[in-house]
């Protein structure tokens, strides 16, 4: 009874929820819809929150009617506002300090773009790295021509700190023991549970891979504010600063507040007051499109892991499920106007089984006849590196937190907690090793040598595929393996990425290995169809109700594209779980 009260509420609250996306579809195609956009105008871009990898279906977030838009929209989106003749300017909200830096090079590199057709840029932020342990929105105000910065607010950009906590003595206090094993000693994964702080090749790791991010804010922002690098060391080696003392050193060009800045951007747009948000002018039908050849874009976002998730309704997907990671690449390979596809990681890894199976689909895409090219985001390590290796060319932003070519397994084991509280826990089984990874009972030594069997037939397997794909020879992949993590640009310098650059490069490789000429434009079609969001949501509410299959309720496309200038879009879920200690949050 219970099953079939949820289930008919469920089935309800559906119809409720398709009546009124319906009445949204009426009204946004009727008196309500957009106005047409005038003439001249600036766009008006808010990245106090950077656009995610991809945004969520979850509906206590926002993510089925928010209108929030993904990096990779984002950016397409700015290419076309560069060759959009009524666009004079772009106007920038900052205040991201820990956004990830792969997509701040992204956005980065559309607006150097943008900028390059002659285009303004301006910036204001109410302060710079207020938190002092990230540089991201100071990394990005750099690309604009001139920053504003709020009189109170100050200049707060100190550097890259990274703060592990290490819980391995907590953990023994209450009787509660870590299971399992690593590949090897520069996996630091699961040293939070198995160690009371940094180990050696962690430390020298870590700081390695800060270094060289680090190095790599300094030099491009030194040459976007035209001052010489040391300089600008010493400037961020004595912050925090105040904001007319940053001004003085060049940190800022201006101080003022939002009024005075937006006084500023309408002067430079000829006296025109025309401020245009993202979201308006991508339901605008007279922006640029692109047409012509197709692009297939697939997307892996967030831990890689088999099956297609039990998710509720209101909460967020969490995982790029490797079914259907796999069954877009075979569509898009099987899609005979698809010249080429692009396949978008942004992951800190998952499960062996799932990455591997991503990587042995690229694999068969390729022998299909499509070039496959492989765009990375903030991470793509551990199985999200395994699920690239066999792309043709590999595209990292120099600042793509990847590799960590390893493995490893832990499980708690509480025995003397539960001893210590006077609970007996007892087994029965059938099978030597059966419970091995139990969480009270520890495993034999036998079951322990096993354990280490798997780890290393795995770590085997996941050097072999990278060393064959990337044509490394023994040394080589022994120095770019064993856990260790890069920054984009020593993956490069390790053999494990090929070119350094965001999605645009990797579009333009996909052009030239497609043989398609390179000034002409392309359509980008993502796969699956991600006009399905509202199916989810609807498969989720069955699912929840205990009804096994919901019906197909998926709407034309005409109306999906009007329900998208409302926000009403399909986005895959997104997890951030770094492959080291927490490089941002």
């Amino acid at each position: 009874m219970r099953r079939f009260i949820v289930g008919f509420l469920a089935t309800i609250g559906t119809l409720v929820l398709l009546a009124v996306v319906a009445g949204v579809a009426f009204f946004a195609s009727g008196p309500f819809s957009p106005k047409p956009l005038p003439q001249q105008m600036v766009l008006s871009l808010d990245l106090r929150a950077l656009p995610p990898e991809t945004t969520s279906t979850g509906l206590l977030s926002g993510g089925l009617f928010g209108g929030s838009r993904d990096i990779v929209e984002t950016v397409q989106l700015l290419w076309q506002a560069a060759d959009d003749p009524r666009i004079v300017g772009l106007y920038v909200e900052i205040g991201d300090e820990e956004g990830g830096l792969a997509r701040v090079q992204e956005l980065r590199q559309a607006i150097a773009h943008f900028r390059g057709k002659g285009k303004f840029a301006v910036g204001f932020a109410e302060s710079l790295g207020s938190g002092g342990t990230h540089v991201a929105d100071y990394y990005l105000a750099a690309a604009l021509d001139q920053i504003w910065l709020q009189p109170s607010g100050g200049f707060g950009v100190t550097g890259i700190a990274v703060e592990t906590p290490f819980l391995k003595g907590g953990l023994d206090k209450l009787g509660v023991k870590v299971e399992g094993g690593k590949r090897y000693e520069y996996k630091s994964a699961p040293d939070s549970f198995l160690e009371t702080g940094y180990t050696r090749p962690a430390r020298e790791n870590l700081q390695q891979l800060i270094d060289s991010l680090f190095d790599q804010f300094i030099a491009d922002v030194a040459r976007d504010r035209k001052m010489e690098a040391g300089q600008l060391r010493r400037l961020i080696d004595t912050a925090p600063h105040e904001s007319e003392q940053a001004r003085r050193d060049g940190l800022v060009d201006k101080i003022g507040y939002r009024t005075d800045v937006l006084e500023e951007v309408y002067q430079r747009a000829n006296g025109k007051r025309d401020l245009v948000t993202l979201a308006e002018y991508a339901g605008d039908e007279a922006r640029p499109k692109t047409s012509g050849e197709v692009i297939a874009l697939v997307r892996a976002s967030g831990a890689i892991a088999s099956g297609t998730g039990n998710g509720s309704p209101l909460e967020d997907e969490a995982m790029a499920n490797s079914e259907d990671v796999v069954e877009a690449l075979e569509n898009a390979a099987q899609a005979k106007d698809v010249r080429a596809i692009v396949l978008r990681i942004d992951s800190p890894g998952g499960t062996y089984p799932a990455a591997d199976a991503i990587a042995d689909a690229v694999g068969r895409a390729r022998a299909a006849g499509k070039p496959v090219i492989v765009s990375m985001g903030d991470i793509a390590a551990s199985g999200g590196y395994l699920a690239a290796v066999r792309g043709e060319v590999i595209v990292a932003q120099p600042t793509t937190i990847t590799a960590s070519i390893g493995v490893f397994t832990i499980w708690p084991m509480a025995q003397e907690l539960l001893t210590s509280l006077g609970v007996n826990v007892e087994r029965v089984s059938v099978g030597r090793n059966a419970g091995m990874h139990s969480t009270f009972q520890p495993p034999t030594p036998a079951q322990r040598a096993a354990i280490n069997r798997e780890l290393d037939v795995i770590y085997a397997a996941f050097t072999a595929q990278v060393a064959e794909s990337r044509n490394l020879d023994a040394n080589r992949i022994d120095a770019a393996a064993r856990g260790r993590v890069f920054s984009g640009i020593d993956a490069k310098r390790a053999g494990l990425v090929d070119e350094l650059g965001g999605l645009q490069l990797a579009l333009s490789i996909a052009k030239a290995k497609a043989g398609i000429d390179e000034g002409r434009k392309v359509e980008i079609r993502r796969y699956p169809d991600e006009a399905d969001r509202l199916q989810r949501f609807i498969d989720r509410l069955f699912k929840l109700a205990g009804v096994t299959a919901s019906p197909n309720l998926a709407m034309p496309r005409e109306v999906r594209e009007v329900l998208a200038k409302f926000g009403v879009a399909t986005r895959p879920g997104n997890v951030r779980l770094p492959p080291q200690p927490p490089l941002w949050h």
